[in-house]
Protein backbone atom coordinates (compact mmCIF):
# COMPACT_ATOMS: atom_id res chain seq x y z
CA UNK A 1 0.00 0.00 0.00
CA UNK A 2 1.31 2.98 -0.76
CA UNK A 3 0.31 6.62 0.75
CA UNK A 4 -2.27 7.40 -1.97
CA UNK A 5 -3.88 3.76 -1.65
CA UNK A 6 -4.24 4.81 2.27
CA UNK A 7 -5.52 8.33 1.68
CA UNK A 8 -8.07 6.90 -0.97
CA UNK A 9 -9.33 4.47 1.77
CA UNK A 10 -9.09 7.09 4.57
CA UNK A 11 -11.01 10.11 3.22
CA UNK A 12 -13.80 7.31 2.11
CA UNK A 13 -14.76 7.18 5.74
CA UNK A 14 -17.24 9.01 7.81
CA UNK A 15 -15.87 12.32 9.89
CA UNK A 16 -16.50 10.76 13.28
CA UNK A 17 -14.21 7.55 12.02
CA UNK A 18 -10.98 9.54 10.67
CA UNK A 19 -8.71 10.15 13.81
CA UNK A 20 -9.70 6.08 14.16
CA UNK A 21 -9.27 4.68 10.83
CA UNK A 22 -5.84 7.01 10.13
CA UNK A 23 -4.23 5.66 13.66
CA UNK A 24 -5.09 2.35 12.13
CA UNK A 25 -3.81 2.95 9.00
CA UNK A 26 -0.51 4.28 10.72
CA UNK A 27 -0.06 1.00 12.87
CA UNK A 28 -0.28 -1.11 9.84
CA UNK A 29 2.20 0.62 8.16
CA UNK A 30 4.52 0.57 11.10
CA UNK A 31 4.09 -2.74 11.78
CA UNK A 32 4.85 -3.42 8.01
CA UNK A 33 8.20 -1.60 8.79
CA UNK A 34 7.22 1.50 6.69
CA UNK A 35 8.27 3.73 8.71
CA UNK A 36 8.51 6.58 6.19
CA UNK A 37 4.41 6.40 5.12
CA UNK A 38 2.97 5.58 8.95
CA UNK A 39 4.68 9.62 9.30
CA UNK A 40 3.13 10.49 5.68
CA UNK A 41 -0.31 8.71 6.71
CA UNK A 42 -0.37 10.35 10.41
CA UNK A 43 0.33 13.60 8.58
CA UNK A 44 -3.17 14.08 6.58
CA UNK A 45 -5.43 16.30 7.24
CA UNK A 46 -8.79 15.53 8.30
CA UNK A 47 -11.29 16.25 5.10
CA UNK A 48 -13.77 19.76 6.12
CA UNK A 49 -17.50 18.61 6.41
CA UNK A 50 -18.24 19.77 2.56
CA UNK A 51 -15.18 18.40 1.10
CA UNK A 52 -16.35 15.01 2.94
CA UNK A 53 -19.14 15.57 1.03
CA UNK A 54 -17.80 16.26 -2.38
CA UNK A 55 -15.47 12.83 -1.77
CA UNK A 56 -18.99 10.40 -0.98
CA UNK A 57 -20.26 11.57 -4.25
CA UNK A 58 -16.71 10.85 -6.22
CA UNK A 59 -16.97 7.42 -4.36
CA UNK A 60 -20.52 6.37 -4.25
CA UNK A 61 -22.55 8.52 -6.81
CA UNK A 62 -19.90 9.58 -9.33
CA UNK A 63 -22.40 10.07 -12.01
CA UNK A 64 -23.31 13.53 -10.23
CA UNK A 65 -19.42 14.44 -10.11
CA UNK A 66 -19.61 13.68 -13.92
CA UNK A 67 -22.24 15.50 -14.66
CA UNK A 68 -21.26 18.69 -13.05
CA UNK A 69 -18.13 18.18 -14.98
CA UNK A 70 -19.35 17.63 -18.20
CA UNK A 71 -21.81 20.50 -17.32
CA UNK A 72 -18.19 22.54 -16.55
CA UNK A 73 -16.86 21.51 -20.02
CA UNK A 74 -19.68 22.61 -22.27
CA UNK A 75 -19.83 26.13 -20.46
CA UNK A 76 -16.16 27.00 -20.81
CA UNK A 77 -16.01 25.63 -24.17
CA UNK A 78 -18.82 28.49 -25.17
CA UNK A 79 -16.92 30.98 -23.52
CA UNK A 80 -13.89 30.20 -25.12
CA UNK A 81 -15.45 30.11 -28.49
CA UNK A 82 -17.28 32.99 -28.00
CA UNK A 83 -20.73 31.54 -28.21
CA UNK A 84 -22.46 34.19 -26.57
CA UNK A 85 -25.73 32.62 -26.83
CA UNK A 86 -24.97 29.15 -25.74
CA UNK A 87 -23.13 30.81 -22.51
CA UNK A 88 -26.01 32.80 -22.03
CA UNK A 89 -28.40 29.77 -21.94
CA UNK A 90 -25.70 27.65 -19.77
CA UNK A 91 -25.68 30.41 -17.31
CA UNK A 92 -29.38 29.90 -17.09
CA UNK A 93 -28.86 26.53 -16.04
CA UNK A 94 -26.29 26.38 -14.21
CA UNK A 95 -27.71 27.07 -11.19
CA UNK A 96 -30.27 24.40 -11.37
CA UNK A 97 -27.19 21.94 -12.01
CA UNK A 98 -25.56 23.10 -8.63
CA UNK A 99 -28.37 22.93 -6.76
CA UNK A 100 -29.43 19.02 -7.41
CA UNK A 101 -25.47 18.31 -7.05
CA UNK A 102 -25.96 20.00 -3.62
CA UNK A 103 -28.86 18.41 -2.57
CA UNK A 104 -27.44 14.72 -3.78
CA UNK A 105 -24.59 15.45 -1.34
CA UNK A 106 -27.02 16.35 1.53
CA UNK A 107 -29.17 12.86 0.99
CA UNK A 108 -26.16 10.96 0.85
CA UNK A 109 -24.33 12.52 3.72
CA UNK A 110 -28.35 11.61 5.75
CA UNK A 111 -27.86 8.06 4.41
CA UNK A 112 -24.22 7.97 6.12
CA UNK A 113 -25.72 8.76 9.25
CA UNK A 114 -23.54 12.38 9.09
CA UNK A 115 -25.72 15.20 7.85
CA UNK A 116 -23.70 18.50 6.87
CA UNK A 117 -24.64 21.69 8.14
CA UNK A 118 -26.23 24.83 5.87
CA UNK A 119 -22.41 26.33 6.15
CA UNK A 120 -20.99 22.72 5.02
CA UNK A 121 -23.92 22.77 1.99
CA UNK A 122 -22.89 25.99 1.30
CA UNK A 123 -19.44 25.22 0.75
CA UNK A 124 -19.96 22.13 -1.26
CA UNK A 125 -21.67 24.47 -3.67
CA UNK A 126 -19.00 26.58 -3.83
CA UNK A 127 -16.55 24.21 -4.18
CA UNK A 128 -18.55 22.55 -7.40
CA UNK A 129 -19.33 26.22 -8.90
CA UNK A 130 -15.78 26.13 -8.94
CA UNK A 131 -14.86 22.93 -10.90
CA UNK A 132 -17.43 24.18 -13.25
CA UNK A 133 -15.81 27.22 -14.14
CA UNK A 134 -11.92 25.26 -13.82
CA UNK A 135 -10.49 22.75 -14.93
CA UNK A 136 -7.96 21.54 -12.21
CA UNK A 137 -10.55 22.16 -10.03
CA UNK A 138 -13.21 19.79 -12.03
CA UNK A 139 -10.22 17.08 -11.82
CA UNK A 140 -9.78 17.72 -7.76
CA UNK A 141 -13.57 16.74 -7.05
CA UNK A 142 -13.00 13.01 -8.65
CA UNK A 143 -9.89 12.00 -6.77
CA UNK A 144 -12.46 11.16 -3.42
CA UNK A 145 -9.63 12.93 -1.46
CA UNK A 146 -10.68 16.49 -1.45
CA UNK A 147 -9.55 18.33 2.17
CA UNK A 148 -10.90 21.95 2.17
CA UNK A 149 -13.44 23.73 -0.08
CA UNK A 150 -12.48 25.78 -3.61
CA UNK A 151 -13.42 29.02 -4.79
CA UNK A 152 -13.27 30.22 -8.22
CA UNK A 153 -14.68 33.27 -10.66
CA UNK A 154 -14.11 31.46 -13.75
CA UNK A 155 -11.92 34.08 -14.93
CA UNK A 156 -8.04 32.89 -13.38
CA UNK A 157 -7.05 29.44 -12.30
CA UNK A 158 -8.38 27.89 -8.53
CA UNK A 159 -6.04 27.36 -6.36
CA UNK A 160 -5.46 23.99 -5.26
CA UNK A 161 -2.49 24.24 -3.55
CA UNK A 162 -3.35 21.42 -0.17
CA UNK A 163 -6.37 20.80 -1.52
CA UNK A 164 -5.99 17.31 -1.90
CA UNK A 165 -4.41 14.55 0.05
CA UNK A 166 -1.80 12.15 -1.71
CA UNK A 167 -1.71 14.71 -4.70
CA UNK A 168 0.37 13.70 -7.87
CA UNK A 169 0.35 15.11 -11.27
CA UNK A 170 -2.75 13.74 -12.74
CA UNK A 171 -4.91 14.77 -9.70
CA UNK A 172 -4.93 18.79 -10.94
CA UNK A 173 -4.94 18.12 -14.95
CA UNK A 174 -8.16 18.97 -16.34
CA UNK A 175 -10.28 16.93 -18.29
CA UNK A 176 -9.53 16.14 -22.18
CA UNK A 177 -12.49 17.92 -23.10
CA UNK A 178 -11.43 21.17 -22.01
CA UNK A 179 -8.03 20.58 -23.42
CA UNK A 180 -9.07 19.06 -27.22
CA UNK A 181 -11.81 21.75 -27.60
CA UNK A 182 -9.59 24.74 -26.82
CA UNK A 183 -7.09 22.87 -29.38
CA UNK A 184 -9.84 22.78 -31.84
CA UNK A 185 -10.82 26.27 -31.43
CA UNK A 186 -7.56 27.78 -31.69
CA UNK A 187 -6.76 25.94 -34.98
CA UNK A 188 -7.18 27.84 -38.58
CA UNK A 189 -9.23 25.83 -40.57
CA UNK A 190 -6.88 24.26 -43.55
CA UNK A 191 -5.91 26.10 -46.02
CA UNK A 192 -7.39 29.85 -44.27
CA UNK A 193 -4.02 30.68 -42.61
CA UNK A 194 -1.96 30.18 -46.01
CA UNK A 195 -4.53 32.48 -47.99
CA UNK A 196 -4.20 34.90 -45.07
CA UNK A 197 -0.88 35.19 -45.05
CA UNK A 198 -0.88 35.15 -48.90
CA UNK A 199 -2.95 38.01 -48.95
CA UNK A 200 -1.01 39.86 -46.36
CA UNK A 201 2.11 39.55 -48.64
CA UNK A 202 0.28 40.74 -51.31
CA UNK A 203 -0.93 44.17 -49.48
CA UNK A 204 2.70 45.11 -48.18
CA UNK A 205 3.86 44.24 -51.96
CA UNK A 206 1.22 46.15 -53.76
CA UNK A 207 0.42 49.88 -53.35
CA UNK A 208 -2.67 50.92 -52.05
CA UNK A 209 -6.24 50.53 -54.34
CA UNK A 210 -9.99 51.04 -54.36
CA UNK A 211 -11.95 48.70 -52.16
CA UNK A 212 -13.17 45.67 -54.20
CA UNK A 213 -16.25 43.99 -53.36
CA UNK A 214 -14.13 41.35 -51.71
CA UNK A 215 -12.57 44.25 -49.22
CA UNK A 216 -15.86 45.22 -48.50
CA UNK A 217 -17.20 41.32 -47.44
CA UNK A 218 -13.47 40.96 -45.43
CA UNK A 219 -14.35 44.64 -43.30
CA UNK A 220 -18.23 43.04 -43.03
CA UNK A 221 -17.04 39.93 -41.60
CA UNK A 222 -14.58 42.34 -39.53
CA UNK A 223 -18.04 44.29 -37.90
CA UNK A 224 -19.37 41.20 -37.61
CA UNK A 225 -16.86 39.69 -35.18
CA UNK A 226 -16.41 43.07 -33.25
CA UNK A 227 -20.38 42.46 -32.34
CA UNK A 228 -19.45 38.94 -30.97
CA UNK A 229 -16.94 40.26 -29.16
CA UNK A 230 -19.16 42.72 -27.55
CA UNK A 231 -21.87 40.49 -26.92
CA UNK A 232 -19.34 38.49 -25.43
CA UNK A 233 -17.90 41.19 -23.30
CA UNK A 234 -21.80 41.43 -22.28
CA UNK A 235 -22.33 38.10 -21.49
CA UNK A 236 -19.75 38.58 -19.19
CA UNK A 237 -20.90 40.84 -17.67
CA UNK A 238 -24.38 39.42 -16.54
CA UNK A 239 -21.90 36.20 -15.55
CA UNK A 240 -20.18 38.42 -12.93
CA UNK A 241 -23.96 40.12 -11.81
CA UNK A 242 -25.13 36.95 -11.99
CA UNK A 243 -22.33 35.44 -9.77
CA UNK A 244 -22.66 38.28 -7.37
CA UNK A 245 -26.18 37.65 -6.84
CA UNK A 246 -25.80 34.18 -6.61
CA UNK A 247 -23.31 34.53 -3.78
CA UNK A 248 -26.10 37.34 -2.30
CA UNK A 249 -28.00 34.18 -1.99
CA UNK A 250 -25.97 31.61 -0.82
CA UNK A 251 -25.40 34.20 1.88
CA UNK A 252 -29.14 33.99 2.35
CA UNK A 253 -30.02 30.74 2.41
CA UNK A 254 -26.64 30.10 4.75
CA UNK A 255 -29.07 32.34 6.66
CA UNK A 256 -32.30 30.60 6.90
CA UNK A 257 -30.37 27.26 7.26
CA UNK A 258 -28.93 29.03 10.76
CA UNK A 259 -32.16 29.96 11.64
CA UNK A 260 -34.18 27.02 10.94
CA UNK A 261 -31.67 24.80 12.56
CA UNK A 262 -31.31 27.28 15.45
CA UNK A 263 -35.41 27.36 15.68
CA UNK A 264 -35.94 23.68 15.58
CA UNK A 265 -33.45 23.22 18.55
CA UNK A 266 -35.61 25.19 20.43
CA UNK A 267 -38.34 23.55 19.64
CA UNK A 268 -36.55 20.29 20.84
CA UNK A 269 -36.06 21.48 24.11
CA UNK A 270 -38.99 22.88 24.57
CA UNK A 271 -40.39 19.66 24.17
CA UNK A 272 -38.53 18.10 26.35
CA UNK A 273 -39.50 20.50 28.94
CA UNK A 274 -42.82 20.10 28.45
CA UNK A 275 -42.01 16.10 28.44
CA UNK A 276 -40.47 17.04 31.85
CA UNK A 277 -42.93 19.73 33.48
CA UNK A 278 -45.60 16.67 32.50
CA UNK A 279 -43.92 13.62 34.39
CA UNK A 280 -43.66 16.20 37.02
CA UNK A 281 -47.17 17.29 37.09
CA UNK A 282 -48.23 13.29 37.28
CA UNK A 283 -45.94 13.12 40.18
CA UNK A 284 -48.05 15.77 41.80
CA UNK A 285 -50.95 14.88 41.09
CA UNK A 286 -50.31 11.47 42.14
CA UNK A 287 -48.98 12.96 45.64
CA UNK A 288 -52.15 14.83 45.91
CA UNK A 289 -54.11 11.78 45.69
CA UNK A 290 -52.14 10.02 48.27
CA UNK A 291 -52.38 13.57 50.81
CA UNK A 292 -56.00 13.67 50.08
CA UNK A 293 -56.60 10.31 51.39
CA UNK A 294 -54.60 10.90 54.53
CA UNK A 295 -56.77 14.37 55.14
CA UNK A 296 -59.65 11.92 55.06
CA UNK A 297 -57.87 9.46 56.92
CA UNK A 298 -57.48 12.43 59.49
CA UNK A 299 -60.61 13.75 59.49
CA UNK A 300 -62.47 9.71 60.35
CA UNK A 301 -59.86 9.90 63.27
CA UNK A 302 -60.18 13.29 64.44
CA UNK A 303 -64.12 13.11 64.71
CA UNK A 304 -63.40 9.52 66.58
CA UNK A 305 -61.20 11.60 68.84
CA UNK A 306 -63.87 14.22 69.53
CA UNK A 307 -66.48 11.53 70.18
CA UNK A 308 -64.07 9.79 72.71
CA UNK A 309 -63.04 12.70 74.39
CA UNK A 310 -66.88 13.74 74.62
CA UNK A 311 -67.23 10.70 76.12
CA UNK A 312 -64.82 10.94 78.71
CA UNK A 313 -65.72 14.41 79.57
CA UNK A 314 -69.19 13.29 80.05
CA UNK A 315 -68.04 10.55 82.17
CA UNK A 316 -65.44 12.45 83.83
CA UNK A 317 -68.76 15.29 84.79
CA UNK A 318 -70.75 12.14 86.34
CA UNK A 319 -67.71 11.66 88.60
CA UNK A 320 -67.09 14.90 89.92
CA UNK A 321 -71.33 15.30 90.52
CA UNK A 322 -71.19 11.77 92.32
CA UNK A 323 -67.90 13.91 95.03
CA UNK A 324 -70.27 16.60 95.40
CA UNK A 325 -73.07 14.66 96.50
CA UNK A 326 -71.09 12.62 98.72
CA UNK A 327 -69.01 15.56 100.00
Amino acid sequence: MDLRDAAQELYAVTPRDFTAERAAQVRKAKDAGHKDLAKEIGSLPKPAAGAWAINMLAVHKPEVIDGVVRFGVSLRTAQEQGDAAAFRELGQQRQGQLTTAVNAAKDLASEMGAPISAAAAADVEQTLRAAMADAGAAAAVGTGRLVRGLSGSGFEAVDLTAAIAAAGPDDEAGPEETANSSEKAAQPTPGRTTKKASSATARESSPPKTKTPKDEATSLADRRAAKQQAALKEARSEFEAAEQAAKEADEAASKAWGAVKELAERRTNLTSEIEEAKKHLAALEAELIGITRDVESAESAKKLAVRAATQERRAADQAQRRVDRLS
